[in-house]
């Protein structure tokens, strides 16, 4: 482009970007890319890591590298765990990311070279599992004569029919429940699981067969599911677990109790008695429970014979003899005892009855009364002695108060004046007041002549 008409960096980049689309070989999903996973970290929707050039004996400077992504809807389908440094081959298209300027590979499907995607997945679901300890529980054993027996299983006629020929044929009196179930898909699992709960839930099952045809690693790949096979260690009933050919492991066949190579086999398991032999058995162990009972009943008579011949049985009065003899003393020893528990009881009793009538109301009462007689006759001297002492200290202040009274001041002679009921002195009078002049033995009304006034 021209210098005066140059291109924005967002033209530019949708330059590169119709570049790529219009590419066949970057445009188009099934481009197919190998490497080593790196700068991965996993997030709970879409997936962002890299793959770099793994080539032997290149430098890490000359190794190249490209960013991916993977979405939430493509990554869903991959079955196993991805971690940095495993080689893996992915399938999709190259594009432009226009925010950043930046290419990247946009992944669709993603499988890890070599051992393939479900190996890598059931060796990593077998490592959580066996950390856990799932596959090391003690297994149950199996019925060798089962009552009734649950077959989870689908609906498949071949399967059905060979187990059911092998228990007929075996032992036709054990009960077949089967419980159909999807086998194949995405949700098999689920609904095995499901099945092996509902078995437990009835809890009238002597074994439990999880069955299933041959078939590829993708069809079996419902009976390594993390819900399967705890399902089946969780199951109070023993379990067979019959999937698949005999080269086949799952972890159905590693958490069950026991395993099987074919559901034929796993029929023949869960019979492991024929009724032929449970009837041969069952004559033998007759045979040898009338032969141990009849060998107790000649032991027991041997023993019955043995004790009538003895001393003790032939004369049986001799052994009551010592017995009745201490059943005498001890009826001594036992009125003498009763004797002395009695005295000591009359004893007892005395003092007792000493003791109560020291405290008897009537005594307490009596006592009572003496010092309540003898406080009444303290309290009447008392109050006698306080009395003609108040009375004495009485006169003595009458006394002291007639000898301070102002008519015995009046009675030796003296008088006073007043004017208007107050009383005046010399100070206050003019020539002509009048005055009433007081007496002890009376008062008398007076004219002021002079006034003679002294300091």
């Amino acid at each position: 482009m021209p210098k005066d008409n140059p291109l924005t960096i967002g033209q530019l980049t949708r330059y590169i970007s119709r570049k790529f689309d219009v590419d066949p070989y970057l445009s188009q999903r099934n481009l197919w890319v190998v490497g080593e996973l790196t700068d991965y970290r996993p997030s709970s929707r879409h997936q962002y890591f890299a793959i770099k050039d793994d080539t032997e004996g290149l430098a890490p400077k000359d190794q190249y590298k490209i960013k991916a992504v993977m979405f939430q809807s493509a990554f869903a389908k991959v079955p196993f765990k991805m971690e940095n440094g495993m080689k893996i081959l992915v399938r999709g298209r190259v594009a432009v990311y226009p925010n950043r300027g930046e290419y990247q590979l946009y992944v669709e499907q993603l499988e890890e070279v070599g051992t393939g995607s479900l190996q890598v997945a059931f060796q990593q679901m077998y490592k959580k599992l066996k950390a856990e300890g799932l596959f090391d529980l003690p297994k149950k054993p199996i019925p060798p004569f089962p009552r009734r027996v649950a077959i989870v299983t689908s609906n498949d006629a071949a399967v059905k029919h060979d187990m059911i020929t092998t228990f007929r044929r075996r032992n036709p009196l054990i009960q077949l429940i089967f419980y159909p179930t999807k086998v194949q898909g995405d949700d098999a699992a689920p609904m095995i699981a499901s099945q092996i709960k509902r078995v437990n839930a009835s809890d009238n099952f002597d074994t439990l067969i999880v069955a299933r045809g041959g078939g590829s690693r993708g069809d079996l790949w419902p009976f390594n599911e993390e819900v399967v096979g705890r399902a089946i260690a969780a199951s109070k009933i023993p379990v067979i677990s019959s999937v698949g050919h005999e080269t086949d492991t799952t972890i159905a066949d590693l958490a069950a109790d026991d395993r099987q190579a074919t559901p034929t086999a796993a029929a023949v398991k869960a019979s492991a008695w024929e009724l032929v032999e449970v009837r041969a058995e069952l004559k033998r162990s007759q045979l040898e429970l009338i032969n141990g009972i009849q060998a107790k009943l000649k032991l027991a008579n041997q023993t019955l014979r043995r004790l009538q011949e003895s001393y003790p049985l032939s004369q049986p009065q001799r052994l009551i003899e010592r017995p009745l003899q201490q059943v005498d003393d001890l009826k001594i020893r036992l009125i003498q005892l009763q004797g002395q528990q009695v005295q000591a009881k009359r004893e007892q009793f005395q003092q007792v009855d000493h003791r109560l009538q020291l405290l008897s109301p009537v005594n307490r009462v009596k006592r009572n009364q003496l010092q309540l007689q003898h406080l009444v006759t303290n309290l009447k001297q008392s109050s006698q002695l306080v009395l003609q002492s108040q009375n004495q200290y009485f006169r003595n202040l009458v006394g002291r108060l007639d000898a301070l009274s102002p008519l015995k001041v009046l009675e030796r002679g003296y008088s006073y004046a007043t004017r208007d009921n107050q009383v005046i002195s010399a100070h206050q009078l003019q020539h002509g007041d009048e005055l009433n002049l007081h007496f002890y033995d009376g008062n008398a009304e007076v004219t002021v002549d002079k006034v003679r006034k002294e300091d």
